[in-house]
């Protein structure tokens, strides 16, 4: 497995797209690699740790960017993230991706070349 092979793969086909579709193109990718949720997951995180540290995208809620370190902000997701054992349809992330639309603590907002933001 080539992670930046597929981060590239995933960028290149979400690029302006929701959380939820980010993580629904991440799923793409993996595909062929068996029982895949961890590293899917660990993949998400890294990938999203990557975008923004480089200033590609932000995370925000409700028009107000979150705050604290990339590092403290991807901590506040990844506390949220829903239980693979979760009987709430609302914590699905991969059928309907419900998670990312209604429990998500942020969502993501893409950072042009030009400064533009394109929210999610």
């Amino acid at each position: 497995m080539n992670k930046e092979s597929i981060y590239s793969s995933v960028i290149a086909s979400a690029r302006g797209l929701s959380l939820g579709a980010l993580w629904q193109h991440l799923e793409v990718e993996c595909r062929s690699i068996a029982d895949n949720s961890a590293l899917r997951k660990a993949l998400f995180f890294d990938l999203l740790q990557q975008l923004m540290k480089s200033g590609q995208v932000r995370l925000a809620c409700d028009g107000t960017w979150l705050t604290g370190t990339v590092e403290e902000q991807l901590k506040c997701l990844n506390e949220a993230w829903p239980q693979p054992d979760s009987d709430d349809e609302l914590d699905d992330l991969d059928d309907t991706g419900f998670w990312f639309l209604a429990k998500a603590p942020a969502g993501l907002v893409w950072i042009t070349a030009d400064g533009h933001e394109v929210w999610t």
